[in-house]
Order: C-alpha cells, then structure tokens, then sequence
C-alpha cells in the first residue's frame, strides 16, 4: 500500500490505535473494579434502560455524521444549518425519552426505572449535540485529536463511576458515566472547533438527504439485531441473567470495538476521496480483511479456552455465570471483528442502500435466534449457540452483498485472502486443545500457560509468514 492513500490511512490508524489502545487498558480496569464494587443485577437494571437509549441515539443520529464525512460539496453554511437541525433534535428526543419513564418502568414492572430513565435523558441530548462536531473533526482526518479526547473522557467519567460506586452510589454510578461521556465529549470537541448554529435551510438538508436516509435504516436495523437480546433476556429472563449476559457481551466486545472501531472511523474518511476509484478501495479493504482476521480469528480461539480463567480472575466468583455465555460468544468475534468492517466500505462507495439491505437481512437473522434462545430454549448459553448460528449465516451474506455487488469483486479472491488466518486459527485450537488435556488447577497459571502456546504459535507463523505483513510495517515505518 503507497502513495497518499497510504500515509493517510497509516497516520490516522497509528492515532487510533493508540488511543483505543490505551483506552482497553482504561476500561478494563474501570471495569473489573465496578464490577467487584457492583452486583450482576445492578448491571443488569441499567442495561435494561440502555436498550432504549440505544434506540434513540439511532433516531438522533439519522445517518447524519456519515453524510457529512461523505459528501464533499457541503459548505460552512450548511454545516451550521446541520447542526441546528442536530440542536433541536437534541432537546426534542431528550424530552421525549423523559416522558416514557413510566412506560419503561411499567414494561418491565419495575418502578425504579422511571427515574433512571428521566437521568439518562442527558445522555440522549449529549449524544445528539455531539454528532456534528465528532463528523467534522473526522472530515478533517483529525484523529490524533479524536484518540486524545476519547481517551480523556474514558478516564475521567471512569473515575467518576468508580468514586460513586465506592460511595454506595449503587447504579447510578453507571447511569452518571453514561452521561458524562457525551457531556465531555461534545464540550472538549465543541471548544476545540466551535460551531454557530445557523438558519435551517432545505438545500443544506437536501444534499445529504439520499446517503442519509439509507444509513438511517441500516442504523434501526442494526438496533434490533443488536438490542432485541438485552430486552428479551431482561424482560423474560431476569435481571440478574441480563446482567452476566450484559457482562460477557461487553467483555466480547472489546476486541471488536478496539479493532474495527480503531480502523473504521479512519477508513471511511480516508476511502471517501476515493470513491470513485474501486480497484484502489477493493486492494486496500482486502489487505485490511487478512490483517484483522490474522488478529481476530485465533483471539476467539484463545478466549474460547481462557473464558473460565479470564471471567473469574477479572471479576471473581460471583460472576461464574458469566463464562459459559462468555465462551460460546468468543467463538463470534473473529467473524464480528471482519462483519463490522463493511460499513465503512459501503460508505466509501456511495452503497448505503446495499448497507441497508444487508443490515436488514442480518437484522431478521439475528432478531429470529434471539428469540427462538429465549422461548424455545429459555437458557443463555442456548440463546448465545442461536446467535453463533445467525451471526454465521450473517458473515456468508453480508461478504457475498460486499464483495459482489459493491466492490464488484470475486468471492473466490476473498476467500483466498482468509486462507492464511485460517492456518493460523487452526494451529492455535490444536495447540491450545493440547495444553487443556494437561487440566490444570491453577487459574492464573493456566491462563499463562495458554497464553503463552497462543503466542508462540502466533509468533512462529508470523515469522514463517512475515512477507505478509508488510501493511503492518509501512504502518509502523509511517511514524
């Protein structure tokens, strides 16, 4: 990979990374402390409000932050008639979302949602407000700022969760770190590139409206394949099991969001100048799919192994109902970490529809296995095998709407992109189910001893391989 393209993406990837890599570290100490000073069920009580706060962050969003970055006609004036629209958006779902306290509450018959539920109405206008500005400083390729003001915010509202908690704040440690995060967010970004709201006009709503629209839908699709499990389960199963499924999800989730979520705000910003050039986007994506799966195929291998260890270390005994949820959702993050990719190709190519079309296939899929988990099977290691299918059968056709008919591309030279991560995965599942046979007692020890046969399968295939990774390199060699 060379020439401009190159340096772009290697500088604002470089920045990213480390951000969101100093940011795992934050979280997952934020992490374990809260949920060593917190029980399951008060996790479980605040994740039930979020699946509605989840929705509404999607109806803020309206695809908006994605146009903006896309569309490279729009002037100052429409950005300031933009964010007047986000502004009055802000306070008017805010005001909303205060309203159906008591329809929240009744939902799940439990009064004292009805006041968490008025406190995380902040979080649904600080994440509107925030929108606009967090696009512009991505249209720039400002990520070294992005990283440093994420990482700020994660360690400050962190603390902040934390001295509440320790103070037998209960859950409202986690409701004000919610809230915190936007407020930080939007304020730091806000007075780093300040924007005057302007007069709303039509033209200005008109010349993100197409891409808009399209990214909106795939948004609300994308809620419930990825919300419907916290509802069902908490609704019907319990809040002490959405609070272990809820702990497990985020943990899974961190590789995720510390991969794709690192090189997909970059991606999209980068790509967009080229999107009318495929080959370059087709060659630089299919370089990035084997450096991820290289990365997030053997990850799910090791956890899947380590999740008894991991779980009970990180967070202690009283989460043991954890780590079977925790296993079975391992085995996904390989095929999440290269699914969660796609959007910003999509983006790149002006495809939204194709995005939308897809989400809403994998949406059916995903919305079907959860609740064929819940009331078919009615257990949450039950409910995770249902989405490991889904999330399977998304994979195949998610990559077959990607590569076919938006990269216009062959699915046989994908597959052959993937053959290498697939040596690596089996070598590190042979080696692994090998150092299991040995059944030790010790949970720290065997945590090391796995972790270190992963790695020297990694390293050794690495070097086997090393003419493989040049995109790592000139990433490296780019600093």
């Amino acid at each position: 990979m060379i020439g401009t393209l190159g340096k772009k993406l290697s500088s604002g990837i470089f920045y990213s990374v480390i951000a969101k890599y100093s940011g795992i570290l934050i979280n997952l100490l934020i992490g374990i402390i809260l949920a060593r000073l917190l029980s399951p069920e008060e996790f479980g009580i605040v994740a039930l409000v979020m699946v509605f706060i989840n929705f509404f962050n999607i109806l803020s969003d309206l695809g908006i932050g994605p146009a903006i970055i896309q569309n490279k006609k729009i002037t100052n004036m429409d950005v300031k008639s933009i964010f007047s629209v986000s502004l009055l958006l802000s306070l008017f779902l805010g005001g909303v979302f205060f309203s159906l306290s008591s329809v929240v509450a009744s939902f799940y018959e439990k009064p004292q949602l009805s006041h968490i539920t008025q406190l995380l109405a902040l979080s649904v206008v600080f994440f509107t407000v925030k929108i606009v500005p967090l696009a512009l400083h991505r249209k720039k390729q400002q990520f070294k700022t992005i990283g440093l003001v994420t990482l700020i915010v994660q360690s400050v509202s962190g603390l902040l969760a934390i001295l509440l908690a320790y103070f037998g704040f209960s859950y409202y440690s986690l409701i004000a770190k919610s809230i915190f995060d936007g407020f930080f967010t939007f304020i730091i970004l806000f007075l780093l590139n300040p924007i005057t709201p302007g007069r709303v006009t039509k033209s200005s709503i008109n010349k993100i409206a197409k891409f808009s629209i399209y990214q909106f839908m795939f948004n609300c699709t994308s809620y419930f394949s990825r919300n419907s499990d916290n509802l069902l389960i908490g609704k019907f199963i319990g809040t002490v099991e959405l609070g272990f499924y809820n702990r497990a999800y985020q943990l899974m989730m961190l590789p995720i969001q510390n991969l794709t979520h690192v090189i997909s705000p970059v991606l999209h910003p980068v790509l967009s100048e080229y999107q009318d050039d495929e080959d370059k986007i087709r060659l630089t994506y299919f370089k990035l799919v084997k450096l991820l799966a290289l990365i997030g195929f053997p990850l799910s291998i090791f956890l899947f192994f380590s999740s008894e260890e991991i779980i009970l270390i990180l967070y202690g005994d009283k989460w043991a109902g954890t780590i079977e949820v925790f296993r079975v959702l391992s085995l996904t993050i390989g095929f999440q970490i290269l699914l969660s990719s796609t959007g910003a190709i999509f983006q790149s190519t002006n495809r939204t529809d194709l995005l939308f079309i897809s989400g809403l296939i994998s949406a059916s899929f995903m919305v079907g296995a959860i609740t064929y988990g819940v009331f078919a099977i009615g257990t949450l290691s039950g409910i995770c095998f249902s989405l490991l299918i889904a999330i399977l059968i998304n994979f195949i056709q998610g990559f077959y709407v990607l590569i076919k008919l938006a990269l216009k591309s062959s699915l046989w030279f994908f597959f052959k992109v993937l053959a290498l991560p697939g040596l690596f995965t089996a070598y590190t599942f042979i080696s692994l189910l090998l150092v299991n046979f040995m059944r030790i007692s010790n949970l720290y020890l065997s945590l090391v001893m796995n972790t270190i046969f992963a790695s020297l399968v990694f390293i050794a295939l690495l070097y086997m391989n090393r003419s493989h990774f040049n995109f790592i390199g000139k990433i490296i060699k780019r600093r």
